[in-house]
């Protein structure tokens, strides 16, 4: 029993012990912090400081007002700046910093002062560039802080305006396409928003909508004549034209499928006239089985990335002439081939490289998967693009890779939508 009670005392005592060296008396301020600098930023600043050596400081907080609110921000020891943002002013700013104690006794204040640079949302405001676009107009602009922001539409009705669409975004530079307006005058105003509450003025745009509507279907393949185009369907079963068989739907052989280790990654198709094009939709080939739906969906041979070229006339000279004229860096090349200085990307029009979006890599469920396979992938054409008439059609990318191996891929079908009356030459 002795030895029991021996035992208990020494625990008793070394607990005491740790309790009087880590418990800091009641209301007793820890050390100020006495070394800092200051640097301005966008819309604030980072302060950097030197944290004085007391083991009891807990964290560091700046106190300041925005907006008419008193607000805090807070960093650990581990660290040793901490930074105030979400100012739409560029006049002086005062803050006060303290070290926080284990108790949650803050030290003597050290004021701060500093003049933040322009803010975030008054240099995208300011980047902002509006112009007219298919059914509506097509916002960019350069968001250097990379904050994310919100771009609020709205359109005067009757004199009044009415708020249509709210878009966010925190890329560094984003372009924004607003439709479904009449091609009649329209009077547009838009405002930035960040996420510290600032508004940004307002831009306002007067403008008229581009007409847009659907491209008329068949049109017509031309990829017999083009060197390098894949020419192959898979058991004769599945030809190019069934990409514009307006046929969408489970198990459904209307889709353009080639035959597997056939060369050629590229088709080309006529639309019968000149147009500017404002977008287009892919519907991938959909075969309901057991499978999970990033199989089905993006599976299935289907082609997940592309580039797409334009013509406005296609050149008998060219078409009878050096084939290397019609390489790609992607095309088979006949023995060895070299792709040649001056090609067909001289003279056509880029109208761009697209991605399908895998939900399946954001965590999306098997049933919003399937859906947005059935809804097809919608793709913005660059207003900037000048009016063609022939395209030629580069798949790049399955979910077997990039080239695809042995060039063999699907397509369910394809649409495209822009303005037709452009003058035809």
């Amino acid at each position: 029993m002795n030895n029991l009670l021996k035992i208990f005392v020494v625990f008793l005592g070394v607990c005491l012990l740790d309790a009087c060296e880590n418990n800091q008396p009641e209301g007793k301020k820890p050390d100020a912090i006495e070394k800092y600098s200051v640097t301005p930023i966008n819309g604030g600043a980072i302060i950097t400081y030197s944290i004085p050596d007391d083991p009891n400081i807990l964290y560091v907080m700046a106190e300041y007002e925005r907006n008419g609110k008193q607000r805090t921000e807070r960093s650990s020891t581990y660290g040793n700046s901490l930074t105030i943002e979400g100012f739409n002013t560029m006049e002086s700013v005062s803050a006060f910093l303290y070290t926080v104690n284990k108790n949650e006794t803050k030290s003597d204040p050290l004021p701060v002062q500093f003049t933040p640079l322009e803010s975030p949302v008054s240099l995208v405001r300011k980047s902002a560039n509006v112009i007219s676009g298919f059914g509506g107009i097509v916002v960019s602009w350069t968001n250097i802080a990379k904050a994310e922001m919100g771009l609020r539409l709205m359109v005067n009705e009757d004199g009044e305006m009415i708020e249509k669409e709210m878009y966010f975004s925190s890329l560094p530079s984003d372009k924004r396409p607003f439709r479904g307006f009449e091609s009649v005058e329209t009077f547009f105003a838009l405002t930035f928003e960040d996420p510290w509450g600032n508004i940004s003025d307002t831009v306002y745009f007067n403008g008229i909508p581009l007409p847009e509507r659907e491209i008329q279907k068949p049109w017509t393949n031309v990829s017999p004549s083009i060197p390098f185009d894949n020419v192959s369907s898979y058991d004769n079963r599945t030809p190019v034209s069934s990409l514009w068989s307006n046929q969408i739907g489970v198990n459904n052989w209307s889709h353009y499928l080639t035959a597997s280790g056939s060369t050629g990654c590229s088709f080309t198709f006529d639309f019968g006239q000149i147009l500017k094009l404002s977008r287009m939709q892919m519907w991938p080939f959909i075969q309901m089985t057991n499978s999970d739906a990033t199989q089905v969906v993006y599976g299935n041979l289907n082609v997940l990335g592309f580039e797409m070229w334009g013509a406005k006339t296609l050149d008998p000279s060219k078409l009878a002439g050096d084939r290397s004229y019609w390489l790609h860096p992607n095309s088979a090349r006949e023995e060895e081939m070299e792709l040649p200085e001056y090609t067909f990307m001289d003279d056509w029009v880029y109208l761009g490289r697209y991605e399908v979006e895998r939900l399946d890599f954001l965590g999306i469920t098997d049933d919003e998967i399937y859906a947005k396979g059935f809804e097809g992938y919608p793709f913005d054409i660059p207003i900037e693009c000048d009016p063609v008439r022939y395209i030629r059609f580069f798949p790049l990318c399955s979910i077997n890779g990039c080239p695809i191996p042995g060039n063999w891929w699907r397509i369910q079908e394809l649409s495209f939508w822009g303005d037709i009356n452009v003058p035809q030459e």
